[in-house]
């Protein structure tokens, strides 16, 4: 859920509270926000009701679409800096999605705050874990790096399903000295809902800000 709730903050922060936002997809190959952006755009030429909601809304907030840039976890920072000498204001956050793997800590080391989706899901958890606590060893601990917080979040939550896995994780996310939040995320089939020709309900987008009710 990496990408796509990097997509629903930048929404959020960009269109609803005024902030100027940067993403930079560093999820590489996949490169799954850029390519959302691109096949949104090319819907958006030939959508009449989506125009008109993008001109409604620059209308409202005074905000063009936020930018994206397809970059590497290698290369991530070189390409963010330039991009941000590119534009006409400066940025008030950017927003990396990144793949999560150790190999990407130096890339994390200049990032303030890293926020860690959780699925209760055992194979899952072993990984997740493992990242976390080599991030918080690493570069939150480390008085030299800029890094104040990991911070990890239950998602794909299915309030049907009784396990005891959360309680269990949550012992173990506490023996470790790691920080959960308290926000739990539901699991909805509407998290993966992009635009699309039937010009339905807006979810998912990098360019319109989803249903209110959504959000």
């Amino acid at each position: 859920g990496k990408s796509t709730f990097t997509v629903l903050l930048a929404d959020i922060l960009h269109y609803m509270k005024g902030y100027r936002v940067l993403v930079a997809d560093c999820d590489y190959p996949q490169k799954s926000i850029f390519d959302q952006r691109k096949r949104e755009l090319a819907l958006l030429d030939r959508s009449p009701r989506y125009k008109s909601l993008l001109v409604r809304q620059f209308g409202a907030t005074r905000r063009e679409i936020w930018p994206v840039i397809a970059s590497a976890p290698e290369r991530a920072l070189t390409d963010v800096d330039r991009q941000l000498g590119m534009l006409r204001e400066p940025v008030d956050f950017v927003l990396f999605d990144l793949p999560g793997t150790p190999g990407v800590l130096r890339t994390l080391s200049a990032i303030d705050r890293i926020f860690v989706p959780m699925k209760a899901d055992r194979y899952v958890m072993e990984s997740t874990l493992a990242f976390a606590k080599s991030v918080d060893d690493h570069l939150v601990r480390n008085p030299d790096v800029q890094t104040a917080g990991v911070h990890l979040f239950w998602t794909m939550i299915d309030r049907r399903e009784r396990t005891p896995l959360y309680d269990l994780y949550d012992k173990a996310l506490e023996k470790l000295g790691l920080h959960r939040m308290e926000t739990h995320i539901p699991y909805r089939s509407r998290f993966s809902k992009e635009l699309s020709a039937e010009e339905g309900p807006i979810f998912r987008s990098t360019i319109l800000l989803p249903e209110k009710s959504f959000i």
